[in-house]
Order: C-alpha cells, then structure tokens, then sequence
C-alpha cells in the first residue's frame, strides 16, 4: 500500500514539473515573439515618421478620410509610397497568409517588404489632414490655412507556429511634416 502511495506522489510531482516546464517553455516563446514583434513595430513607425517628417504629402488626388496607403513626395519628384500588401502578395516573400507594409521610393514601380519575417500587418490605415493641398492657390487665395499632417495606425501579429505563440500588437502617431511650402 505504501508502495502505490509513493508511486502516486511520484507521478504527480513528476506530472506538475513537466507541466510547470511546459508552461516556463511557452511563456518564453511568447515573450520572445512580443520582443521581436516590439522591434519590427518600433522599425516600421520610425520609418514612416522620419519619411512623413521630411518629405511632403503628395496631393495628387485628395484624401479619402481614412486611406490605406500614405503618398509623399521626394526631393527628386518621385512619390514614395507606403502600403498594406494583399495576401500573398510576391514581395512579401514569406508565409501565404502574411500581409506586409510595402514601400515604393520610385513612385510605384518597385517595391520593398518593411516589415519582417513571419510578422503580418494586420491593418495600416493612414489619416491626412487636411486632405487637400494647403499650397495650391485658387483664386488668389488658399484653401486652408493649416500644417500638413498624418497620422496612422499599425495592426501587427506575430505569426507563430501555434496559436497559443501568436502575439498582436497595435501602435498608433501622429507626425507633421517639417516641410512647410508657403
């Protein structure tokens, strides 16, 4: 009898530290996704502020109140362009399912994944105001008088093997352009 009682009480401290490792196991993936996950977040905004800081808004077509992809103007004329990939889209080059952040410095003809590997930009949606050039004059006069600015948000999930691994992570700025053409 004493014997089965050991056995038992074996079994089950056997049984809870294996779970307990388990669980260490996974909690250390986790958090190394939601590390990789932060610095992909924090590469992604500085690009887009540091590009959306220097360069001005294209106004080539007025803004819709909520856009998909953010049009600015380079010093060479040519528009750079951020954009949320389709799913599977080629130049993600990654898993089917992922969708990632595109940029463009040559006004479309060539894109460039921004985010990483295995990371799928769930939503990126831009906001310009005002969504009409304050720089161009009609009728002798601007149409408004304000600072060009945008602001965007960033939906980002790490796409692990399990569920349980994934993380998701939203950020969200607001930036002015330096460029002032008045």
């Amino acid at each position: 009898m004493e014997m089965l009682i050991v056995t038992a009480l074996f079994s089950i401290s056997v049984l809870i530290m294996a779970q307990t490792f388990s669980s260490f196991n996974l909690l250390h993936r986790k958090i190394a996704n939601r590390a990789v996950l932060n610095q992909d977040a924090r590469f992604i905004t500085e690009m887009v502020v540091r590009a959306a800081r220097n360069n001005p808004v294209s106004y080539s077509y007025p803004y819709a109140p909520r856009e998909s992809e953010l049009r600015l103007v380079a010093p060479t004329g040519l528009r750079i362009i951020f954009k949320q990939s389709d799913i599977g889209q080629a130049e993600c080059d990654d898993l089917p399912a992922v969708r990632c952040l595109l940029l463009s410095t040559d006004g479309g003809a060539s894109w460039t994944p921004v985010s990483g590997k295995n990371i799928s930009v769930e939503r990126f949606d831009v906001y310009v105001r005002p969504s009409v050039s304050p720089f161009e004059l009609i009728n002798g006069a601007y149409q408004n008088d304000v600072q060009p600015f945008v602001t965007f948000g960033l939906s980002l999930r790490y796409m692990a093997n399990t569920q349980k691994e994934q993380e998701t992570l939203q950020v969200q700025t607001t930036v002015s352009s330096r460029v002032y053409l008045r």
